[in-house]
């Protein structure tokens, strides 16, 4: 099999993903696979034009990777590849989106508020704030609508600590997504459909030495 690997991008998650398409392109080219790793620029379109692969993985991190964008590309060019579509990525990248159908679904989700930067600069940062308090109360979690890797992520246990979180979030994009602090069990749940209709997959618990954080998930030995 005929395997081109995505990774790279110009994400702040880059580094992550060049490494993710490196230890997949190992595991494939050790099972038997003709592998070729793709960084997404300029020539990647010329690049997989001339390799023709047999399936594309993506391992892009971060909006463009996830967010349906390369998936759609890759649907103009009619190629295979492994993951969601382009529509599921869309609906499922963009947190409040996912929120709202999940919630729609009858799943419970924690009570939120999805601002714009705009918000803020049009009405007041303080006087927002304010209204985000009194209707979600302490603790808070805020993080960037859109990307992973806990990047942009800050726990809010006191009052004068949400000012700089939503600084942090904003480095990361210009929609913050806040949520109510919710504690419990770190649970992921991988889903897969092999043609004949979606499987879950065993459960992972994540047990960190602190938060669940970009370090956590990067270093070994705090997970």
């Amino acid at each position: 099999m005929d395997v081109a690997i995505l990774a790279g991008g110009l994400s702040h998650e880059r580094d992550v993903s060049v490494r993710s398409g490196r230890r997949v392109a190992g595991v494939l080219q050790d099972a038997g696979a003709r592998v070729q790793v793709h960084d997404v620029d300029a020539d990647l379109i010329p690049s997989l034009r001339a390799q023709r692969p047999d399936v594309v993985w993506p391992l892009v991190h971060g909006s463009t990777g996830e967010d349906g964008s390369l998936q759609h590309l890759l649907d103009l060019l009619d190629l295979p590849y492994v993951g969601s579509d382009a529509a599921a990525c869309r609906l499922a990248s963009h947190k409040p989106v996912a929120k709202t159908l999940l919630r729609a679904a009858g799943v419970a989700t924690p009570a939120s508020a999805s601002l714009p930067q705009s918000v803020f600069r049009q009405m007041g940062a303080q006087a927002v704030l304010s209204a985000v308090l009194k209707n979600l109360g302490l603790p808070l979690v805020v993080k960037p609508a859109d990307g992973g890797s806990a990047l942009g992520v800050t726990m809010v246990t006191t009052t004068d600590q949400l000012p700089e979180a939503m600084v942090s979030c904003f480095a990361y994009g210009d929609e913050a997504l806040i949520e109510s602090a919710v504690a419990g069990t770190e649970v992921a749940v991988s889903v897969v459909d092999l043609g004949d209709g979606p499987r879950a997959l065993p459960p992972v618990e994540i047990v960190t030495d602190g938060a669940y954080d970009y370090d956590a998930r990067y270093n070994a030995g705090r997970t």
